[in-house]
């Protein structure tokens, strides 16, 4: 475990050293901006926008991250921590910890420049933060599953890559504001989190929770495997 934690921070180290962590940062606080500048908006709504928009944010934040570290090092990292799965893991969580901060600004920013309606007390903020948060989550989780299977150890060719990162989350957007169902839930289901009005509807929370990590683990089960035959 020692050592998988230190190759964590020693990935999180080149990827802010090489400074890639900047644009996606830079995306992420424009997206935010475009979220909430609309004017006062339900928060069950805004959130919802919000998560969908830095899905794509999410996945080229994982992509990066899993891109920065060389082939021959990652072969040598596979040794340090003497197994496939361990080194696999290690750049999984060092993706992890670094889509987090864009989940914080997700979740915090509208409520600081005052862009979600809330009537009531600190008790309404804190259960409408908790639903942001859980919300982007959500969204960072599949995000961080379709930037793991556009990296480079999985996929050398470059177009092919980009081509998953931008196409996601396109069709995030695109299929998950339709109102047929069938197309809608090929993809995660984050805007129709902005159709629930409070704790009543815990169970349509419970079926998007399902659907979206169930979605997320399908896509890093394929990343395993292509990394099996991969260095």
């Amino acid at each position: 475990m020692t050592r998988v934690v230190a190759l964590v921070r020693m990935r999180i180290g080149a990827y802010v050293g090489l400074q890639r962590v900047w644009p996606p940062l830079i995306a992420a606080l424009a997206l935010v901006s475009v979220a909430h500048a609309g004017g006062v908006a339900p928060p069950n709504q805004a959130y919802a926008f919000s998560a969908a928009l830095l899905f794509g944010v999410f996945g080229w934040q994982t992509k990066l991250v899993l891109d920065t570290e060389p082939d021959e090092q990652r072969l040598l990292a596979k040794i340090g921590v003497g197994s496939p799965g361990r080194e696999l893991a290690a750049g999984l969580l060092a993706a992890l910890v670094m889509v987090l901060p864009v989940v914080v600004l997700g979740v915090v920013a509208p409520l600081l420049v005052g862009a979600v309606e809330i009537s009531g007390g600190w008790p309404e903020w804190a259960a409408w933060a908790a639903f942001g948060g859980w919300l982007h989550v959500l969204s960072a989780t599949c995000g961080l599953a379709v930037g793991a299977l556009a990296s480079r150890p999985v996929i050398a060719g470059a177009g092919w890559s980009v081509m998953i990162v931008l196409a996601v989350p396109v069709l995030v957007l695109v299929l998950g504001s339709r109102q047929s169902q069938t197309p809608r839930w090929l993809v995660p289901q984050l805007f129709a989190a902005s159709r629930i009005e409070g704790a009543a509807d815990l169970g349509s929370a419970g079926v998007i929770t399902v659907h979206a990590l169930g979605w997320a683990a399908l896509l890093l089960a394929g990343y395993a495997a292509l990394r099996r035959s991969r260095l």
